[in-house]
């Protein structure tokens, strides 16, 4: 009896297991069929498009300079002294920034006082050095008379001879007489040539304190604009080898020059006579064209960062530029009119393969050719676009100009305005377990490299067959 309610004990634990067994294998099919189906559901894929516009595009080298102005003058001081009083400019009123003046208009005022001390001085010296002349001038005069009295009484004294008449002591006194009143002349003339050379000497002097008189008076040497006046009256400015600085005039504010730093590695583009934008932020939303004057060679180092100065001549006519003004430069490499522009997004994309059909792979191969062949000098690179047309991808090869970091130009046969090409594609309903990820190529992979083979074979849905039969390729040219 025992026995049997065992027997039947494990007969129910069998049928448990068989039921089991059944409901998994039951669930295992339905997860096996959904698979399948999914497998076959065609793929859906999201295209990020953007239409081939043509429009104008400059390519640009950025710098950052500041407003100059065409021409500074820097007017110092030649004497020391006193500043007295300042001049007035072309409005009246008292000169400071920003007055125009013209060139002999007085500036400021130093003390004269001392300078007219140093010029009484110096005619002193001169009178002085007059008298010196004169009184050399009667010496000789003097020396020449005794010259000529003692000439003539040697000539007695020779006539007699040394006897009986004349003694020989006096006959050689006759004798030394006459020299000595020689002597004495040539003395007398080289005391004129002296006194001329101090009466020089003081005429230098009192020229000089003459000249330091007029340069109490501060004049401007030009016509411009006070640009920085540095003193104040009452100020003492002190006169040295170099002078010091009291005025800073630009000469024309009409003109100004912008001082731009270039990096080195784009100096190689800029070219004197180059157009230059610019703009300031005083005048936000306005740009202001200039033209390369010339490119310094000196260049500077700073935290191992070579850059050149370029000089930028700048019309300003309404004088809205001022000096020492910040400007954000852009200098014109290149200025491309009425050309078709494509992204850079779109030069880089590259499908799936999956999204292909094998006529779309087979023309894309067709192209690798040119592609990959060595670009040379003075020729442009070629590259793909894909256009979405119906659903379906078509390879465009195209030349691509020079980008501006955002836009390129291209040229193509098969090209037209208006035409949606692809910057990304992302398959929506893509399995976890395809290998793959989530997302098409976007860019920069080759869709034609080996890869694992696929787990799942594509679906001919709305992303590898044109509607109505069509076997894809180029379009034809429009």
């Amino acid at each position: 009896m025992c026995n049997f309610f065992i027997i039947a004990k494990y007969i129910i634990v069998v049928k448990g297991f068989i039921k089991i067994i059944i409901v998994i294998a039951v669930l295992g099919g339905a997860w096996f069929a959904w698979e399948q189906w999914k497998g076959n559901e065609p793929l859906q894929v999201d295209y990020q498009t953007e239409p081939l516009t043509r429009g104008d595009m400059m390519i640009t080298i950025d710098a950052t300079g500041v407003t100059e102005p065409d021409e500074l003058v820097d007017v110092g001081a030649q004497v020391s002294g006193i500043i007295m009083e300042f001049g007035k400019d072309l409005n009246g009123k008292v000169v400071d920034y920003s007055s125009p003046v013209k060139a002999g208009q007085m500036l400021a005022e130093i003390d004269k006082l001392p300078v007219q001390l140093d010029v009484q001085k110096a005619e002193a010296s001169k009178a002085q050095a007059q008298a010196g002349i004169a009184r050399a001038r009667a010496d000789i005069q003097q020396a020449k008379a005794k010259h000529h009295q003692a000439k003539l009484d040697r000539e007695r004294a020779e006539k007699l001879g040394p006897g009986d008449a004349l003694s020989k002591s006096s006959y050689d006194q006759y004798i030394a007489d006459e020299e000595t009143a020689r002597a004495n002349v040539a003395v007398a003339e080289a005391s004129l040539l002296e006194a001329e050379a101090s009466l020089k000497q003081a005429e230098a002097a009192l020229k000089k304190e003459m000249r330091n008189m007029e340069y109490t008076t501060i004049s401007s040497p030009v016509d411009g604009v006070v640009i920085k006046r540095l003193v104040n009256i009452g100020q003492t400015v002190v006169s040295s080898m170099s002078a010091s600085s009291l005025f800073y005039i630009a000469t024309d504010l009409s003109k100004l020059k912008i001082w731009a730093a270039v990096n080195e590695a784009d100096i190689g583009s800029i070219k004197k006579g180059q157009d230059v934008i610019f703009t300031v932020d005083a005048h936000s939303g306005r740009k202001f064209k200039g033209t390369v004057d010339k490119i310094r060679l000196d260049a500077t180092m700073t935290s191992n960062v070579v850059t050149y100065i370029v000089d930028i001549d700048v019309p300003n006519p309404d004088k809205l530029l001022i000096p020492y003004l910040t400007a954000n430069v852009q200098f014109i490499v290149q200025d491309i009119k009425n050309s078709l522009l494509a992204s850079n997004a779109a030069l880089r994309f590259r499908p799936d393969p999956e999204l292909l059909t094998a006529e779309q792979k087979a023309a894309f191969e067709e192209m690798l050719p040119e592609l990959a062949a060595p670009v040379q000098k003075g020729e442009e690179k070629k590259a793909v676009i894909w256009e979405l047309r119906d659903n379906v991808l078509y390879p465009h090869l195209v030349t691509k100009g020079e980008s501006n970091g955002m836009l390129t130009p291209v040229k193509g046969e098969t090209l037209r305005e208006g035409m949606e090409i692809v910057s990304t594609a992302q398959v929506l309903n893509r399995s976890s377990n395809s290998g793959d990820g989530p997302s098409a190529s976007a860019g920069g992979e080759n869709p034609f490299a080996p890869k694992m083979p696929p787990r799942r074979k594509p679906s001919t849905g709305n992303t590898s067959q044109a509607p109505g039969g069509s076997k894809g390729g180029p379009p034809p040219r429009p």
